[in-house]
C-alpha cells in the first residue's frame, strides 16, 4: 500500500514540474519562447504604453490627438523607436493607438 502511495506521489510531482516548465518557457507557442525573450516584449510594450500615455495627455490638452508621434514634446525621438529591434512605431492619428511592427500585444 505504501508502494502505491509513493508512486501516486511521484506521478503527482511529475505533472506539477512538467506544467511549471511549459508555463515557464513560454509553451508550444513559437512566437515567444524564453523569459527572456518575454521581457524584450514587456519591455516593448511597457514603452508603448508610455507613448499613449502621453498621447492621452497632449489629446486632453489640445482636444485631439497629434498628427504625428513628433508632436509629443515630452517625449525624445528616441522612445518612438522599439527598444528590442530598432523598428519605428506605427501610429493611428485618428485613434491614438500605437503599435509595434514585431511585437503583438
Amino acid at each position: 500500500m505504501a508502494v502505491i502511495t509513493l508512486l501516486i506521489s511521484l506521478v503527482i510531482a511529475a505533472i506539477i514540474v512538467y506544467v511549471a516548465i511549459t508555463l515557464y518557457t513560454g509553451g508550444t507557442d513559437q512566437t515567444i519562447k524564453t523569459p527572456i525573450e518575454r521581457g524584450k516584449g514587456v519591455q516593448c510594450l511597457s514603452q508603448i504604453r508610455r507613448i499613449e500615455t502621453s498621447l492621452q495627455i497632449y489629446r486632453i490638452d489640445h482636444g485631439q490627438y497629434p498628427s504625428s508621434l513628433d508632436g509629443l514634446e515630452d517625449l525624445s525621438k528616441d522612445e518612438f523607436f522599439c527598444p528590442v529591434t530598432g523598428s519605428p512605431y506605427q501610429y493611428d492619428p485618428v485613434t491614438g493607438q500605437v503599435t509595434c511592427p514585431d511585437h503583438n500585444r
